[in-house]
């Protein structure tokens, strides 16, 4: 099977188990990250919540068809839902990134995840606008990365279930190491594969 085949099963894979991770949201139980937070039950931080997941869970599911090079007539109509997906998400994200657990820690991280974000679509659309191809192409890599985040923060934090160091200090390192590590990652295969 060739390298570019098991990446895609590997985003597929990873988008699946994301949408059953957060499925529980959507199903009227407050737990997880929802749990113990006395605001959540304010309208706006529901909004804001529910925006940024079920956003995320869109962008997640859809990025993956993005990087299929035989199925172009699908890119823009999955690209423009993909933006969207994004652009709601990121803006909700940051809406309720100072009210995560961990302290400021995990809230300036979040935080910044949210302002990279937004920020690498924006950047992404423009070079599209100017057509510049293996620009917006760059950015797009780099974006999905941080869609991707979200799965890397969840594969973090189940160090919390075989190790001895406690959830809040691993939920804290999450909430930067998941975008950082992504980021170099999509850095590397960008100067790997000389994409621009």
């Amino acid at each position: 099977m060739k390298r570019a085949h098991l990446f895609l099963m590997f985003l597929l894979v990873g988008a699946i188990s994301m949408i059953g991770m957060s499925m529980h949201y959507f199903l009227g139980e407050d737990s997880g990250i929802l749990a113990g937070k006395t605001f959540r039950e304010t309208w706006w931080y529901r909004l804001a919540f529910f925006l940024h997941i079920g956003g995320g869970l869109v962008a997640i599911s859809t990025g993956p068809f993005q990087f299929m090079r035989n199925r172009k007539h699908w890119h823009v109509p999955l690209g423009y839902l993909y933006a969207t997906s994004v652009g709601i998400s990121s803006l909700a994200g940051l809406w309720i990134a100072p009210f995560a657990m961990g302290g400021w820690t995990a809230k300036v991280g979040f935080f910044i995840l949210g302002l990279l974000w937004g920020g690498s679509l924006w950047l992404a659309m423009r070079a599209l606008v100017q057509r510049n191809l293996p620009r917006h192409r760059i950015w797009m890599l780099l974006n999905y990365a941080l869609t991707f985040s979200s799965i890397t923060q969840r594969s973090i934090l189940a160090l919390a279930l075989i190790t001895p160091i406690s959830f809040i200090t691993i939920y804290q390192v999450s909430a930067w190491l998941c975008w950082v590590l992504n980021l170099s990652i999509a850095a590397s295969i960008i100067h790997k594969t000389k994409i621009a």
